[in-house]
């Protein structure tokens, strides 16, 4: 889904500023969350329950999941600020506030997971930062689809 929104906003802004870019960081996002979901995660610091508690061993399949993700969030995080760009641009600004507000949120969270802490604070952080994201790409979707010419 989300290479699909990509593929609508590359439709949508053809041509305008961030209509080249925002689209393909947004691709390389999905590309990256297809990536990840094929190569598992390992086990580490009790999840799945039964795991031990601590650092376990990293896998190339681990290691290859966790560079995918990285690389499709970086993609998703640059995005938010191309789209808050374009919105700037066209003098949108609760649109492109809320974009860099959506990219800050996410690379807070992605910075959080990443550090490698399994506190559920910073579990929860995360999960809170994907939503955020989830929203806004799912926000921006339904506006532009609204705001196509026919």
């Amino acid at each position: 889904m989300t290479i699909a929104a990509a593929v609508g906003i590359r439709r949508s802004w053809r041509g305008v500023r961030g209509g080249t870019w925002a689209p393909l960081l947004l691709g390389l996002y999905g590309a990256g969350l297809v990536a990840a979901g094929i190569f598992v995660a390992d086990p580490t610091l009790g999840f799945p329950p039964g795991t031990p508690n601590g650092p376990g061993p990293v896998t190339w399949h681990g290691l290859l999941h966790f560079v995918a993700g990285g690389i499709g969030f970086l993609g998703l995080i640059a995005a938010c600020f191309v789209v808050a760009s374009h919105f700037s641009a066209d003098r949108r600004p609760g649109w492109a506030a809320y974009s860099r507000v959506t990219g800050v949120v996410f690379f807070v969270g992605f910075v959080g997971i990443a550090s490698g802490s399994g506190n559920p604070a910073t579990v929860l952080g995360f999960w809170i930062a994907v939503i955020a994201a989830w929203a806004w790409l799912s926000a921006l979707s339904v506006h532009l689809y609204r705001h196509i010419e026919r």
